[in-house]
């Protein structure tokens, strides 16, 4: 999951997020709030507009509406200045992780990541269950997922845990980034 969307082939980025038909996807509206999508298909081309068509679920149960969405947008590498990960995780509460300051320009890029995030298992269900779309609140609850799941299933496994690390690393980068509108909202057609 973690290195899904990391691929210089953009059609490749493409193919991984849509071959799975169950997947979760999360991408940022434009109000800094996490939005769920779910399902995501390539419903291909025709011979005369060979162009993909990608198709997604937008939000949860009855509500959900299907949008075709730019895909090209969608899994655009951007690069993100944020915060020290370790003020992030120091912090109890969502307002004092909203609060850490955004570095300045000539910051170091700490996080290469899409438009949209795809997320592991553990994290897509504690999202799911979080009854929140706020991504300062979504980083805590993350942080408590990931420290469960860890002390869980990794026993002593510290490549596991490096990858559960990494993974909720660049969920806190990229959700940080969503909240102070850094991230661009996800574009339908």
């Amino acid at each position: 999951f973690t290195d899904a969307l990391d691929d210089t082939d953009e059609e490749r980025r493409v193919k991984n997020v849509t071959e799975d038909l169950n997947a979760v996807l999360f991408a940022a509206d434009a109000e800094g709030k996490i939005q769920i999508l779910h399902s995501p298909a390539n419903l291909g081309g025709t011979r005369t507009r060979p162009k993909n068509k990608v198709a997604a679920l937008v939000g949860l149960g009855p509500q959900a509406t299907v949008e075709k969405l730019d895909e090209k947008h969608a899994v655009k590498l951007i690069d993100l200045r944020c915060p020290n990960l370790n003020l992030v995780d120091a912090e109890a509460t969502a307002e004092g992780i909203k609060s850490i300051l955004i570095p300045d320009n000539a910051a170091v890029v700490t996080c290469k990541t899409a438009n949209i995030f795809l997320p592991a298992p553990w994290l897509k269900n504690t999202i799911l269950n979080s009854n929140t779309d706020c991504p300062f609140e979504l980083i805590l609850s993350a942080c408590q997922a990931k420290n469960e799941f860890i002390q869980d299933h990794c026993g002593g496994d510290q490549h596991l845990q490096d990858e559960i690390k990494a993974h909720y690393d660049g969920f806190v980068s990229w959700a940080w980034a969503v909240g102070h509108e850094m991230i661009e909202p996800l574009r339908f057609l």
